[in-house]
Formats: structure tokens, sequence, C-alpha cells
């Protein structure tokens, strides 16, 4: 049985294409991406072109090493992506033993912020969503700040949506 090989299209990837293991198609290599983690599926790098990292890195929300050419252009879409970023966010928050530095009032008034950012109620907030943000803004209290003052996202969110007024 003889194998079919288009010597007109190389394959990515293919050591026997022209352009080489490592880079992308040529039609991909000018156009701009976002890098999201593999690990967490948040958003690393805004303006990446080509494969990134270049070289490997440590995720600034997970703290997980990425690859060399190991991010993804999209965050992915599978059912519990985002729960599993939310645990190792959760674990690292409770283990940081840095200086608490806000008030719970404070952390309340974050969590009502960013759920009015990304169009959700409090309660609906979603751990990785708050993270994406407060990693950006030094405004937005960490998530060691939360855990410390509430226990628990959950009842930081429920704490944030009780004292909410009811908008009609």
């Amino acid at each position: 049985m003889k194998r079919l090989v288009a010597a007109a299209d190389p394959v990515y990837g293919d050591p026997r294409s022209a352009r080489g293991k490592n880079q992308m198609p040529e039609a991909s290599q000018a156009e701009i991406t976002g890098a999201h983690c593999p690990h967490c599926h948040l958003l690393v790098e805004a303006r990446a072109t080509g494969p990134w990292p270049p070289a490997p890195v440590r995720c600034p929300h997970c703290k997980l090493l990425i690859g060399a050419g190991r991010s993804q252009a999209e965050p992915s879409g599978e059912p519990g992506a985002k729960g599993t970023a939310a645990g190792i966010f959760s674990r690292q928050a409770k283990r940081d033993d840095g200086h608490v530095s806000s008030s719970p009032e404070h952390v309340i008034e974050a969590i009502r912020g960013v759920a009015e950012h990304v169009g959700e109620r409090p309660e609906r907030l979603l751990m990785v969503d708050y993270q994406q943000l407060a990693a950006a803004d030094p405004r937005i209290p960490p998530l060691r700040d939360v855990f410390a003052a509430f226990g628990s996202w959950k009842r930081a969110r429920r704490q944030a949506a009780e004292a909410v007024p009811e908008s009609r």
C-alpha cells in the first residue's frame, strides 16, 4: 500500500518540509493572536505572533511552565477547563503567606466591580475571571486577600451579592 504525499503542500512539523520543524505556516506567521496558557487558559501574551513563547516561561497566573511554542491561540472551551484553573488559584492563594493588605469591604467592592466589568452578577462571577483582572490591575486585591477575608471564594461572592441592591 502506497502512501500519498502532496509535495506542494508541506506539513507543519514535517522534518522533510522546507519550512523546518518549529515554524508556523507562512500565512499564519504575520497574524497577531493572543497566547493563552495551556494550563489555566488565561491570556498570557496579547500580541503573540507565530508559536509562542519562543523559550519556556512561567505563566503569571498559575505559575506553571509553558513550554516553547506550547501556548494556545484561544482559551479552551472544554467543560471544566476554568474549574481546573480555579483549583490551581485557590491552592496558591491559601498557601500564600504574603501580607494581607485589603479589608473585607475593599474585597467586596472589588468583586462587585469585576463582576460589573465582565457583565455578571457578583454571585455568578468566576474566580478565573477575577484573577485575570486582578493580575493586570494592582488596585484589585489578590486572591490571597479574598481568602484571608472570607475563607472561600463562594463565601466572598455571596457577601458581595448580599449587599448589592437589586437593579430593575
